[in-house]
């Protein structure tokens, strides 16, 4: 294996990833407004070499929002493995989110998901159902209304990540974590009128 073209080819995608973040934080540019022409002026590389790498701009920031979801499992897996509470596991994605916030603030701005709330709540329920859990074991009737609740989980936390992302992330990770837990009895409260 050639080590000295993997090495260069490391550095190039980094200098493209490097750019693309630079354009959306530092000029803060909507990941619409980015041109692959632009990326390749200012990292100085070639439209072949751009699209040696990813299809457009699209698809190089769902990459790397995949990487940075990826790395957060590792940590997230060894709490769960710990048996660590649950506020603890979710005070870990709220701090890496924090950590990203520039990237986080505008990936979340384009009306996206965080993939790594999806990890959270995909990594939950492939272990409750391993320990034997059903829809049942988390209050939902069927495994259909237990959809509803995930869907419900996913949009609901992106928009508090958002939320708390464009505020300036003024509560702790695990202040965010206890404001989460306390949606269930607000939220019994508000539709109980």
């Amino acid at each position: 294996m050639n080590v000295k073209n993997n090495r260069l080819n490391r550095e190039t995608n980094e200098r493209i990833i490097r750019t693309v973040y630079d354009l959306m934080t530092r000029e803060q540019r909507a990941i619409g407004k980015i041109t692959v022409r632009e990326i390749c002026e200012q990292a100085k590389i070639h439209r072949s070499t751009f699209y040696a790498h990813y299809r457009d701009v699209y698809d190089l920031v769902e990459r790397v929002e995949q990487n940075m979801s990826r790395q957060l499992t590792e940590t997230f897996f060894r709490k769960l493995d710990e048996k660590a509470p649950a506020r603890d596991c979710f005070s870990e994605i709220f701090a890496f989110i924090r950590k990203h916030r520039e990237f986080y603030l505008y990936y979340l701005s384009e009306s996206r998901q965080a993939g790594v709330l999806q990890l959270a709540w995909d990594t939950v329920r492939e272990r409750a159902a391993a320990a034997g859990a059903d829809a049942k074991s988390f209050g939902a009737g069927s495994e259909a209304e237990m959809a509803y609740h995930g869907v419900f989980f996913l949009v609901g936390m992106t928009a508090v990540v958002r939320m708390w992302l464009q505020n300036g992330c003024r509560e702790a990770p695990g202040e965010l974590y206890d404001l989460l837990r306390r949606q269930g009895a607000v939220q019994e409260t508000m539709l109980g009128w």
